[in-house]
């Protein structure tokens, strides 16, 4: 009898450990956007560590895209501002960075870092993240003309291998 208990033990330490290699442990970079006065929050996963946050302005009612990486310590740190006219409220100087014209389209590159950006979500400019192939219009997580808080953190996760597979 205790010759097939420590059989069944072992054969149960062999199954975790055989789930456990085929299963990924570690952290992903995540996006909490966080409704104002003590709102709800929202994750949204950042799997290449970039985002657009984009915006229509408010003069030349052209859009404008902000592309942001997260940083390993969550910090967000602002690389390209990308727009189509140059004009009032848009900057025209290369503020420490590069300023190049890529397919007709003025590309601000630099490098300034945030710990969060705070905004008042509009229906006006079209607030939007796009993160890979998905676009997560901003008022789907508040109200118009109500504050948005947006940030960095770790989240811990499972994630099953795909042997074979780009990106596994």
């Amino acid at each position: 009898m205790r010759q097939r208990s420590k059989l069944t033990g072992t054969a149960l330490i062999i199954l975790i450990v055989i789930v456990l290699v085929g299963c990924g442990v570690g952290k992903e970079k995540v996006l909490v956007l966080k409704e104002g006065r003590g709102g709800s929050e929202y994750h949204i996963t950042v799997p290449d560590r970039v985002f657009i946050l984009s915006f229509i302005h408010s003069v030349h009612h052209t859009p404008v895209h902000e592309v942001i990486e997260v940083q390993n310590d969550n910090t967000l740190t602002l690389k390209e501002l990308r727009y189509d006219t140059l004009g009032v409220g848009m900057p025209y100087d290369y503020e420490n960075g590069t300023l190049e014209i890529i397919d007709g389209k003025f590309v601000l590159k630099f490098d300034r870092k945030f710990d969060s950006i705070n905004m008042i979500v509009s229906p006006i400019p079209e607030h939007s993240i796009t993160i890979g192939e998905n676009t997560y219009p901003l008022l789907e997580f508040t109200d118009p003309e109500s504050s948005l808080e947006i940030k960095a953190v770790d989240k811990w996760s499972f994630r099953w291998f795909r042997l074979g597979r780009k990106g596994a």
